[in-house]
């Protein structure tokens, strides 16, 4: 729903910014300095090998990767592996392991460690077809060579290196998780449920003290992880982060404005320029989030391409910054983002009505008594505001359109059903991604394939463009360049039969308290999204 660094928001729940260790306000126990940080939705879960949703803002405090990638500057970073490399053709990848890392139950990380997460993530989505677990689809071996040493084995040249970074599916989890939960087999749901009720087995900064998905998730820090010292000074982390799910704007503002919400992810927009006049600083961040126009291409009028494209020219992108997003966003070229993997910079239909006439007039389909749904999230505004203004653009050409607001739960169970039930699904429905891995083939096959029924709200079926990305992921571990080459082509024919419009790419605006928190760009990568690497942050007094 798969660079610099994406910010987590983090709430305080008192205004004092410090945390009794033991003997509540009374004395005799050690402060503990606490942040607190204001998410905007609830979390779907926290099983490191299988959650692929929110509960990622969880994991990345938790849990670590081989190896992080920054795409804006096309780098890797050590990791829980300080070195790899690959054979000449991309088959064998050797991942050398940290060997002062301990996990969050006292245990050392091994390679068997490393075996045992990959295999649970892959094996899991085999069986149940759920998960990130299918990017390691390839996998012929995970090889321990020694106790430190790991080789990932793939039966064609593969990108293990993006794969070792992704944002799901790669972080590494302690294999004792199986002593400590009393279940045997790590398949079991029962394992799943375990995780999901608060249990974690993970060698990140910070470790889960309580959990709430629906309210708030406490995390303290973990005095024995291997970077304090090494990249981030531990005096200046907070000791304490709170993860607050504030739902409301307005709540989120005034948690702010009391005192008790330190970073919050999700204000009004119009209201940040006051905020600042109030001494809050904000810092407008890259995402890799985008917002699509799925058109249902099952359901009359929108089965028809040139009623799609009058419907991409008659959007007024200017309208469309300045309106719904006030500012916070890009004009989308493409369904995948600026600064991302692949990415295409002539993807933007022209807002142009005159050619939206002629495009329907071609169809024989201007005149005629038209009207069409959408679907959209009720409670993203920006998502609601664009509704209307398309609304009002189509009512131009003699279009009429019925808004149909729903909760993500709904649109989620709804969108699917444009394959097997096509005139009950809305003509049109907004979805948004973000990556799982740094490849154009995560947006392209997750939204567009039409194998990706989970995703594809389009009902979108073109054998060449499935087989053109499908090659190009397959060549990327052998011939990097041209599997580019092969993702534009792709990128083409969406333009060309618009089966989906690119809208924006999200510009994430975090707003903070500078007397409670100082924010390092190093907290901040577009890939891992709605993460704040709050190792990097600096409490104030």
């Amino acid at each position: 729903m798969i660079s610099i660094v994406l910010l987590i928001i983090v709430v305080i729940g008192a205004s004092i910014g410090y945390y009794w260790l033991s003997g509540g306000n009374k004395g005799g126990g050690s402060r503990r300095t606490l942040v607190v940080y204001a998410y905007e939705d609830s979390i779907t879960g926290i099983d490191p090998s299988i959650e692929f949703d929110t509960g990622l803002v969880v994991l990345g405090f938790v849990y670590e990767p081989l190896i992080y990638y920054d795409p804006l500057h096309d780098k890797f970073i050590p990791a829980l592996a300080e070195s790899w490399e690959a054979n000449e053709n991309h088959t064998v990848w050797t991942f050398h392991l940290r060997r002062n890392v301990r996990f969050h139950d006292g245990s050392k990380l091994t390679a068997d460690a490393v075996k045992f997460s990959i295999e649970r993530s892959l094996n899991y989505y085999e069986k149940t077809g759920e998960g990130p677990g299918y990017i390691w689809e390839g996998l012929k071996e995970v090889r321990v060579v020694d106790k430190y040493t790991v080789q990932i084995v793939m039966d064609r040249p593969t990108r293990v290196d993006l794969l070792a970074a992704a944002s799901y599916g790669s972080y590494i989890v302690s294999p004792k998780v199986l002593e400590e939960s009393g279940i045997n087999d790590p398949l079991s749901p029962k394992l799943k449920q375990w995780f999901d009720s608060g249990h974690e087995a993970g060698s990140g900064p910070y470790m889960i003290e309580s959990y709430n998905p629906e309210s708030e998730v406490k995390l303290v820090k973990y005095r024995d992880w291997w970077g304090w010292g090494v990249i981030v000074d531990p005096g200046k982390a907070p000791d304490v982060l709170i993860i607050k799910i504030v739902l409301d704007e307005v709540s989120q503002e005034n948690g702010l404005i009391a005192g008790q919400i330190d970073i919050a992810t999700s204000v009004p927009h119009t209201d940040i320029p006051k905020l600042i006049k109030s001494g809050f600083r904000v810092v407008n961040t890259t995402t890799f989030h985008n917002y699509i126009l799925m058109f249902n291409t099952r359901r009359y009028p929108t089965n028809i391409t040139e009623f799609r494209l009058a419907v991409a020219h008659a959007i007024p992108w200017d309208r469309v910054l300045r309106e719904a997003l006030y500012g916070y966003g890009r004009i989308a070229s493409g369904v995948i983002p600026y600064g991302f993997p692949g990415h295409l910079g002539n993807l933007t239909y022209e807002y142009n009505l005159s050619l939206a006439r002629q495009l329907l007039e071609e169809a024989g389909l201007y005149g005629k008594s038209l009207k069409v749904s959408i679907m959209y999230e009720s409670t993203y505004g920006d998502e609601e505001r664009f509704a209307s203004i398309l609304k009002a653009s189509l009512s131009q050409l003699g279009i009429e359109v019925e808004l149909l607001p729903a909760s993500w739960d709904q649109m989620a169970e709804t969108g699917p059903t444009v394959w097997d039930s096509p005139d009950k699904a809305p003509h049109m429905i907004i979805n948004d991604w973000w990556p799982t891995i740094p490849s154009p083939y995560d947006y392209l096959y997750s939204l567009l394939h039409s194998e990706s029924r989970e995703w594809n709200w389009a009902g979108y079926n073109n054998t060449l463009f499935d087989n053109l990305i499908d090659k190009a992921y397959k060549l990327e571990g052998s011939n990097y360049d041209e599997a580019l080459k092969l993702y534009s082509r792709a990128q083409m024919i969406i333009y060309r039969d618009c089966p989906a419009v690119a809208l924006w790419d999200e510009v994430k605006p975090y707003v903070y308290n500078p007397n409670r928190v100082v924010l390092s760009r190093d907290a901040f990568n577009p890939l891992y999204m709605y993460i704040i690497f709050i190792q990097h942050l600096e409490v104030k007094g």
